[in-house]
């Protein structure tokens, strides 16, 4: 069941550390069934909240999070963690359906060339996106992240 009223207050203080933040824009909520909430921030240059790979979106988000979970438990409102995800104009959806398409042209040219695929670097994040989506579409092959962050990668391999 929804509660509004908690989405309402959590959406302000998403607004308010965006305006402490130095951006002006719009926070619109949506619910998905499998992704849960979602607040899309709509802003004009969207890539300054973005950041590279995501990272400046991320770190936002999880002082959104902190935020909005020490106002409701101050509040004494019943559960304090209330989950929720932030997006900036749909980057994060973009996003994931490029890492899974990148993840499925590796799996295509390991089945033609035999030889193990490394994707790009990236952040552990969409390193476990990978994991899982070629976990559930793609039983025959396995994968594992190699090297050390901030170049810590995806090499997928046939299943011996």
């Amino acid at each position: 069941m929804t509660d509004y009223n908690k989405i309402e207050q959590a959406k302000s203080v998403v607004l308010e550390l965006m305006q402490k933040c130095g951006f002006e824009g719009t926070v619109e909520f949506e619910e998905s069934i499998t992704k849960g909430l979602i607040f899309n921030i709509s802003i004009r240059d969207s890539y300054l909240l973005i950041g590279r790979q995501g990272a400046t979106l991320h770190a936002f988000q999880i002082l959104a999070q902190a935020l909005v979970s020490k106002k409701f438990s101050r509040a004494g409102v019943g559960d304090s963690h209330f989950w929720f995800t932030i997006d900036v104009d749909d980057y994060k959806r973009k996003r994931e359906w490029f890492i899974k398409e990148t993840a499925k042209a590796a799996v295509e040219k390991l089945k033609v060339t035999g030889r193990a695929q490394g994707l790009e670097p990236m952040p552990n994040y969409e390193r476990r996106l990978v994991h899982a989506y070629l976990q559930e579409h793609h039983p025959e092959v396995e994968s594992s992240s190699i090297g050390n962050e901030p170049y810590r990668k995806v090499v997928i391999r046939l299943k011996r």
